[in-house]
């Protein structure tokens, strides 16, 4: 792994900061590593509110949103909310759902079934509309490459409102409205990188303005909006940290039933809860429903009003989960063993296919692909007859251009730099392969191919103490482009013998001028040996952390990464 250390910031910026805000120098570095230019940014980047949240009617054609939604209301015309089977698109219907009727709306929903229907807005979804007798639908978390599926509604009486937050194509679908902050092209904006529920909630908070209505409410829906956006792993920076923060504090003091009864499934009711809580713990279990069955089930959670009714369906929740973690490793097993007989060592992409791979699971199967081979990954199920394809991707290459460059051999695709859906014919896969693993091999050089290490700045050991542990903790919630500050140790002399505790975690101390801390590898318990025999100096990359396992809180070091002797270290 390369150690790629932040370029270091104007020491009378750093200063400026210690000075202004009397924070330690070390976190003064951080927010100067991280582009933070003034004392006020960092008041609002420490101490966010509500009331930092931008208009929601500067976002595209939300205006014309509006106005079409409360003519609905007006004139009671039956609405549909047409989401998305994954966490973001679920809460995000839950969300509007909740809204409308409660301001009377005649309001119903549609999530589409991933294996029969795919991503995004389907005939068979408008038809659902019709049969309902809807004039009205807006989807959420999908629609901006909808443009044949908007035609399609028209021309069967419905209009619609496309709130999105995907990248669009070439053509805007022909709707009433499309609020989607991508069509902004100044990436400035502080709403720009919202999720879908983030895009429903600026929605709702336009409704709720033209409505004078109390926001007090509206802020009880936090919880969905932060269950959504960190789901969706998009960058909790500028707004998104925002939503997520409070969303996560809102969670935790729920009254939703259904929300309350997945935490207590879960066993984390009465937890502090964090991000890390939300993508490992909450996030997989309402996307296993839309993974493998019906996602139906996760809606009616979220909306349920029913303590007894959420307890039913969160248990059942908690069993799709656990079979969808057996289809998980199964696949993913199945996967390295056809990559290592396949794959050809010069490739820097992988592209894998299988008529026996569930088409729920292959993108987190995928993403656990890109961690072992650090090199974009396509995974292409011919289960059902049909091709469908999930893609992940390491941070230098951009997977939807990628497949935007072979668009002619897909008849579906979507999605953005990270992760992205496709939909192909089985005869043209082969051709596929070719032309992806040809535009890797274009792109990306050896050296994109191993894994970063992005360290933030340099410390000192006794700089570290609980002082230090209260500032970073004002850095979370944590998540993409903001993630735990890393620090670099340099030089360091361990203290006593390091120990090897559980499975397979070193633990050893340094020391202060004060006293010693504690450091805790996880999955680092090979590289004890290395440690003993080494008379060279050794070098840590770490997080700095609280500790609270002994009752008293106490600092803490958490080991991202070793280094001994000679290395070089690379500057941004």
């Amino acid at each position: 792994m390369k150690w790629v250390l932040a370029e270091t910031p104007d020491p009378e910026l750093i200063k400026k900061f210690t000075l202004e805000l009397s924070i330690p120098e070390a976190v003064a570095k951080v927010l100067g590593a991280r582009k933070f230019s003034s004392t006020k940014e960092l008041k609002t980047f420490f101490y966010p509110s509500l009331t930092d949240l931008s208009d929601p009617l500067l976002l595209p054609d939300m205006d014309k949103a509006v106005e079409r939604v409360l003519r609905a209301l007006r004139t009671k015309e039956r609405i549909v909310i047409y989401g998305d089977y994954d966490v973001d698109g679920i809460t995000a219907t839950a969300l509007l759902y909740s809204v409308l009727s409660r301001f009377g709306a005649d309001v119903t929903w549609y999530l589409p079934d991933r294996i029969s229907e795919g991503y995004g807005l389907s005939q068979q979804g408008i038809d659902d509309a019709v049969s309902k007798g809807a004039s009205l639908l807006i989807s959420v978390d999908c629609g901006i490459t909808g443009v044949d599926a908007v035609e399609y509604a028209k021309s069967r009486g419905i209009d619609c409102i496309i709130t999105d937050h995907h990248e669009p194509a070439e053509r805007i679908p022909d709707a009433v409205a499309v609020v989607d902050p991508k069509l902004i092209e100044d990436e400035s904006v502080p709403f720009r990188d919202l999720s879908g529920v983030g895009v429903a909630y600026k929605l709702a908070d336009a409704l709720y303005d033209v409505l004078n209505e109390d926001k007090a409410e509206l802020h009880q829906h936090l919880d969905l909006v932060g269950l959504g956006t960190i789901a969706d792993i998009v960058p909790l920076t500028r707004e998104n940290r925002i939503l997520a923060r409070f969303g996560l504090r809102t969670i935790e003091m729920t009254q939703k039933p259904g929300i309350k009864a997945l935490l207590q499934t879960a066993g984390i009711w009465g937890n502090e809860l964090s991000s890390w809580h939300i993508v490992f713990i909450l996030a997989p279990r309402l996307n296993a429903v839309g993974r493998i069955s019906d996602p139906e089930l996760a809606f009616k959670l979220l909306v349920s009003h029913s303590m007894d009714e959420a307890r039913k369906i969160a248990a059942i929740l908690e069993d799709e989960n656990k079979r969808r973690k057996d289809l998980d490793e199964r696949i993913f097993a199945e996967a390295i063993e056809l990559a290592e007989r396949t794959m050809n060592p010069d490739d820097k992409a992988i592209v894998l296919v299988s008529d026996r791979w569930h088409l729920g699971v292959i993108g987190i199967v995928a993403s656990r692909l890109v961690e072992r081979y650090y090199r974009p990954v396509v995974l292409i199920s011919t289960i059902d007859g049909v091709g469908k394809g999930s893609g992940r991707s390491i941070p230098s290459f951009h997977l939807l251009d990628a497949l935007r460059s072979t668009g002619y051999l897909l008849t579906k695709f979507g999605g953005h730099k990270h992760a992205a859906g496709l939909c192909i014919e089985p005869d043209k896969i082969e051709k596929f392969k070719q032309e992806f693993l040809a535009y890797a091999n274009e792109h990306l050089t050896q050296a994109d191919l191993v894994p970063q290490l992005q360290i933030d700045a340099k410390i000192s050991a006794d700089e570290i103490d609980l002082n230090l542990v209260k500032w970073l903790e004002l850095f979370a919630p944590y998540g993409p482009d903001n993630m735990r500050p890393i620090f670099l140790l340099e030089d360091v002399t361990i203290a006593g013998e390091p120990k090897i505790v559980g499975n397979n975690h070193l633990r050893f101390k340094i020391k202060n001028k004060k006293r010693l801390i504690d450091v805790i590898g996880f999955g680092f318990g090979s590289h004890k040996q290395r440690l003993l025999m080494s008379s060279r100096p050794i070098n840590l990359a770490v997080v700095v952390e609280k500790n609270t396992y002994y009752g008293t809180p106490d600092v803490q070091l958490r080991l991202k990464d070793i280094k001994l002797g000679n290395w070089r270290l690379d500057m941004d």
